[in-house]
């Protein structure tokens, strides 16, 4: 093994320690309600707050199209769209890199009294043998992860012939990206601190899940298309999410307006 390939893996791992100490110390979700984790109040809404803004998630992903079928979640947080799976019938397996996220996804589902097979894993190496899951889905995981590309050939992997992919990255081409760098970038200079215009996206990127998010990545469509070669029938669909500290107007506009070309969440559903 060459020496930089060493010091590249060792980066990593320092790196993917980091990514799971900030995702286990903020699960997923968690921003959203100030109420007790774990009670049932705390996943109510936590739920309500998800689909009420976002509602477009239920007919992008379908969760009720797969009553029967083997559905794995890599990155499954607190559970909340797991949750809308089994609910439709499907028998649902749930992996993440973070031991509190897996403990409150056995929580949620003992509480809703339906069956849920979660572990703690790396989406980089899966512990599932090939061909395992008729649908693979993943929300806004695997640019948290160093090797993206590594986490996608694992999908491709574990994922039957024939079998779909239902996976959420965030969009480079992005308003959020756009407009919102440029700002970050004004905001350092007003405060004497350094704006490298590359390590400057990156950095408006990484933030979006909160300041001490160590990784965070964005691609364009060109870059998905590559990233999922392997895959058939390949289509994308751009959203954008709520913003909090956004009026209410403001959000109205970008949903209908400028979310399904330039939103920063690109979905792909595709089939290997």
């Amino acid at each position: 093994m060459l020496y930089s390939q060493v010091i590249k893996e060792n980066s990593d791992a320092q790196l993917k320690s980091q990514v799971r100490e900030y995702w286990d110390a903020h699960p997923c979700g968690t921003q959203f309600t100030d109420l007790e984790w774990g009670s049932r109040e705390f996943f109510d809404e936590v739920e309500r707050f998800r689909y009420t803004t976002q509602p477009f998630m239920k007919e992008i992903v379908g969760f009720d199209r797969f009553p029967g079928k083997s559905v794995l979640e890599i990155g499954c947080g607190l559970g909340t769209d797991l949750l809308q799976f089994a609910r439709g019938g499907a028998k649902v397996t749930g992996v993440d890199l973070t031991p509190k996220s897996v403990e409150l996804v056995k929580k949620r589902f003992e509480m809703e009294g339906l069956k849920v097979e979660a572990q703690v894993a790396d989406a980089e190496s899966l512990p599932f043998k090939d061909d395992s899951f008729d649908m693979v889905y993943s929300f806004g995981v695997l640019h948290h992860t160093p090797n993206t590309q590594k986490a996608i050939d694992e999908v491709y992997r574990v994922l039957e012939p024939g079998g779909r992919i239902i996976i959420m990255l965030y969009n480079r081409t992005s308003l959020h990206v756009w407009l919102g760098a440029p700002l970050f970038a004004a905001a350092r200079l007003a405060g004497k601190k350094s704006a490298d215009g590359q390590k400057l996206v990156e950095s408006w990127i990484r933030i979006y899940d909160g300041d001490g998010n160590p990784l965070g990545k964005a691609y364009s469509r060109g870059e998905m298309e590559q990233m999922f070669s392997k895959f058939r029938n390949r289509r994308y669909i751009v959203r954008d999410s709520y913003r909090r500290r956004w009026p209410r107007l403001a959000n109205a506009i970008n949903k209908n307006l400028f979310a399904p070309w330039c939103g920063f969440w690109r979905f792909i559903i595709a089939e290997k």
